[in-house]
């Protein structure tokens, strides 16, 4: 039989930790199917909420940059924003530069990890689109 206070003890930790289920994982707010949406060089980055996140209680935080530098850039426009988009446009204005953009979710205090697109070229999208 299991002494008072280590079953007190227990009790305590499951709850604090978020093992009774009251909080999502970190795993379950990462945004899903982050990609660019292209039309006539106007660039959209896109994404749909992780498994955990259906009502409005996320924000977004999204960051870009030109493929092979090391340092992302905040979106300030797009930092804490409640929306499944961000117009990256200005940002990727050099047609013929390849870029990436990632987003994190944040919800209840928990931050998902970064999810990133592939790498997008405007040019390239706009040749396919003809």
């Amino acid at each position: 039989m299991m002494p008072k206070h280590c079953f007190l003890g227990f009790l305590i930790s499951f709850f604090l930790t978020g093992v009774a289920g009251t909080q999502p994982t970190h795993e379950s707010l990462k945004p899903q199917r982050v990609q660019f949406q292209s039309r006539n060089f106007h660039n959209i980055l896109q994404w749909q909420p992780g498994r955990a996140l259906t009502g409005n209680s996320s924000v977004y935080f999204v960051q870009y940059k030109i493929y092979g530098q090391r340092q992302w850039k905040n979106k300030e426009d797009c930092w804490g924003t409640q929306e499944l988009f961000c117009d990256l446009t200005s940002e990727t204005s050099d047609i013929q530069e390849p870029y990436y953009g990632r987003v994190r979710a944040a919800s209840a205090g928990s931050y998902s990890e970064w999810s990133m697109t592939p790498r997008f070229t405007p040019w390239w999208e706009r040749a396919k689109g003809l």
